[in-house]
């Protein structure tokens, strides 16, 4: 999920980590952060524009601080990367651990999307060498439905955590930070951060352990894992279908289950491997005699393929070709009002590819004459409130509402962030006792105003992730 620029948690992060440091465990549980409600920012996101709601939930910052201050001692770090390795050389191939980039790439996610091309697709696609046989599936609703619990299990083992539930241990002290910011419940963990990347990972890496001893003695095998997506390679159906049932049982014990819509089997390795989404996109005529027609083809592909990720290149072609005509006058033949209607549109039914949308139509909103500008807008604004939780649309909204001086409201708490100076955090702090401590915190913005204040009328394409023009 993209935010625009002026929206920064750096600041805030790392002086509530400097706080968190000199606050113990203990005190900061007797705080009693578990009996707050809504304790953490959430910000609800779908992903194929019908009932496939995500709750991108950010932690309070103090709570997430004091989670990354215990895991990344040196003793700590170096244990949790050991416990790692332990559960690598199984049937089971993880593919998606954390990427660290220590030339600090400030496209990190470009970095992580290479790495899933290269260890999913060309990995699997290596593998219709050995195997006949795929089955894909991924876990359903995975964040929301790990128990907290199994935390400690993946760092100290099942048995062992289960007779020490003090807080000398490592998972017991995430579990209960994690729980602590979600009114102590057990299940699930927050969705939208690499913290929760990590903690995921240990989980379903003790997972793959267990997968590896249902399958031992089994030949012919393989099994490839990126987070919750699982790719099951073998020489049969009868193979495929045993490698399913073992990870459906071992993600039983951890609270998860295999989503049964999203399981598809293949006996054609190099079709299985690839998705059938991205084939399908790249096969279309997409270079067509009007920018209007180029649209409608695109509209009929996200209608028939609602939440693909394959949308973000066509989207992002588009926008390049849009970008090419604008100066030469060339798209002079279009109704602008008409793109936007089939813009918003396909934004509805994979609400992923807004950035790109709200750029394209900043781009458009430059050429028109102010009257034409306001009213575009205005009917870009009523579309887009037609659309449940449209929290994540209006933040770049007001993307293009701002450098403009275009009227623009929203009850979206980011965006009254921008609106009102004064307003500083999104998070409720009244629960920290220590009043040097609360007063820091909420008086550190998430808003870099001089980004705000210095940015041009149109969103510019490096705004959003540049590395959706060659998306996997």
């Amino acid at each position: 999920m993209e935010l625009p620029p002026y929206f920064n948690f750096q600041p805030l992060l790392e002086h509530s980590l400097a706080e968190a440091e000199d606050i113990e465990l203990k005190d900061l549980f007797d705080w009693k952060p578990d009996q707050v409600e809504g304790l953490n920012y959430v910000l609800m996101y779908n992903k194929d524009g019908d009932i496939g709601w995500r709750p991108f939930e950010l932690m309070h910052p103090l709570l997430y601080a004091k989670c990354v201050d215990v895991l990344t001692t040196e003793k700590n770090w170096k244990f949790v990367q050991d416990r790692l390795k332990a559960f690598s050389g199984g049937v089971v191939e993880c593919c998606s651990l954390p990427v660290v980039d220590i030339d600090e790439d400030p496209k990190p996610k470009k970095k992580q999307i290479l790495n899933w091309w290269k260890l999913i697709e060309q990995r699997s696609l290596e593998l219709s060498l050995e195997f006949s046989h795929v089955s894909l599936t991924d876990v359903s609703n995975c964040y929301p439905s790990i128990y907290t619990h199994a935390i400690a299990w993946a760092l100290h083992g099942r048995e062992h955590a289960k007779k020490h539930r003090k807080l000398n241990l490592l998972g017991n002290q995430l579990d209960k930070l994690i729980r602590s910011s979600r009114e102590g419940q057990t299940n699930g963990i927050p969705q939208a951060s690499l913290l929760s990347h990590v903690v995921a990972e240990l989980v379903l890496g003790y997972c793959d352990t267990y997968i590896d001893k249902k399958l031992k003695g089994t030949k012919d095998i393989v099994i490839l894992r990126y987070r919750d997506d699982f790719r099951i390679f073998a020489n049969s159906d009868a193979d495929c279908a045993m490698g399913l049932k073992a990870v459906s049982e071992c993600l039983n014990i951890f609270g998860m289950k295999l989503g049964a819509s999203k399981t598809s089997r293949s006996s054609n390795v190099v079709l299985g491997a690839v998705k059938q989404d991205k084939i399908d996109a790249l096969s279309l005529t997409r270079r067509q005699t009007t920018l209007q027609k180029e649209l409608l083809v695109i509209h009929r592909f996200c209608t028939e393929k609602p939440g693909s990720g394959a949308t973000k290149f066509l989207i992002r072609e588009f926008l390049d070709r849009l970008e090419a005509r604008l100066p030469r006058n060339a798209w002079k033949i279009e109704n602008p009002t008409v793109l936007a209607a089939i813009l918003l549109d396909i934004a509805a039914k994979t609400p992923a590819v807004f950035p790109a949308v709200a750029t394209t139509v900043s781009k458009i909103m430059l050429y028109l004459k102010d009257s034409d500008r306001d009213d575009l807008f205005t009917l870009v604004g009523r579309r887009t409130n037609r659309i449940p939780h449209n929290g994540y649309m209006e933040l770049w909204l007001q993307r293009v509402a701002y450098p403009n001086n275009l009227g623009f409201l929203s009850k979206e708490p980011m965006c009254r962030l921008i609106d009102d100076e004064k307003a500083q955090s999104l998070w409720v702090n009244d629960w920290i006792s220590k009043d040097t401590v609360k007063s820091s915190i909420g008086s550190y913005s998430i808003v870099d105003r001089t980004v705000l204040d210095d940015l041009p009328p149109d969103i510019q394409n490096d705004e959003f992730d540049e590395f959706w023009k060659e998306y996997g």
